[in-house]
């Protein structure tokens, strides 16, 4: 086997057993999966009425999933990156030339993740959106009886300030679901910590129990001890079981070691 090829092998080997590696083969997968999506949601947009379109809100929310899968991924790729900043010695496989490719990476993905979200809320796709509403508020409302250009002025004012509250109302319930998914993310980290403890907890009562049953053999120990060697002194036991266990540590050491 050349040079090279061991070389090779010791790369793709490191590269398998590096978390940086999994991480950004994820990421670049969500992302992809994502661009795909953003595309034809912008797409959706520009041809159909958002204001009436189950799949224009359903492909948002979808949206808005994946864009957290992509950005608690991009955190834990940053986390590696951080890991081998802080102990150089023990990542030295990694030399500066690596660890900068690392973070460059990680830069632009940043900035492309940056621009996929910019884009769901761009001030065109915001526009479209508000025309959207307006429209069906008309629709729904029609001239409200105006005859006059100033009762027209009127209507149209009404049916705007509708729309406005009705995308606000939207936005205000998409935040409430948001909110309500990370109380049920916290309530499951509390279980999960409560379950953790309950087993904490068991474990130190065992060891309690553990600790006194070994007491309480030791001090059979040495009641019969004190028995043979007739003497109670604590102090002098003590003494008499240290020296024991030296002269045996001797004994091996003569005995047994070359």
């Amino acid at each position: 086997m050349s040079v090279i090829d061991s070389s090779s092998e010791n790369q793709a080997l490191m590269s398998s057993s590096d978390p940086f590696y999994h991480f950004r083969e994820s990421l670049e997968e969500r992302i992809q999966v994502l661009e795909t999506s953003i595309s034809s949601h912008l797409l959706l947009i520009k041809t159909t009425n958002t204001s009436t379109s189950s799949e224009y809100k359903q492909q948002k929310k979808n949206i808005k999933k994946l864009l957290k899968s992509a950005e608690s991924t991009l955190r834990d790729l940053s986390s590696t990156i951080r890991v081998v900043e802080n102990d150089r010695t023990q990542f030295s496989h990694i030399d500066d030339s690596e660890l900068e490719k690392r973070r460059h990476f990680v830069t632009s993905i940043s900035s492309k993740l940056y621009n996929l979200k910019s884009s769901t809320t761009s001030e065109q796709v915001t526009q479209k959106v508000k025309a959207d509403e307006i429209a069906h508020t008309r629709s729904q409302a029609g001239n409200l009886g105006a005859s006059t250009k100033s009762e027209r002025e009127n209507t149209d004012f009404i049916i705007n300030q509708k729309a406005s509250a009705t995308i606000m109302m939207r936005q205000q319930d998409e935040a409430l679901e948001d909110l309500d998914g990370a109380v049920d993310r916290v309530g499951n980290m509390a279980e999960a910590i409560n379950v953790e403890l309950g087993v904490q907890n068991k474990m130190i009562d065992e060891l309690g129990e553990d600790l006194d049953e070994a007491e309480a053999r030791m001090g059979m120990v040495m009641g019969k001890l004190s028995k043979l060697l007739k003497t109670k002194d604590g102090c002098q036991l003590w003494t008499i079981i240290t020296l024991t266990l030296v002269l045996l540590v001797l004994c091996f050491l003569v005995f047994y070691i070359p």
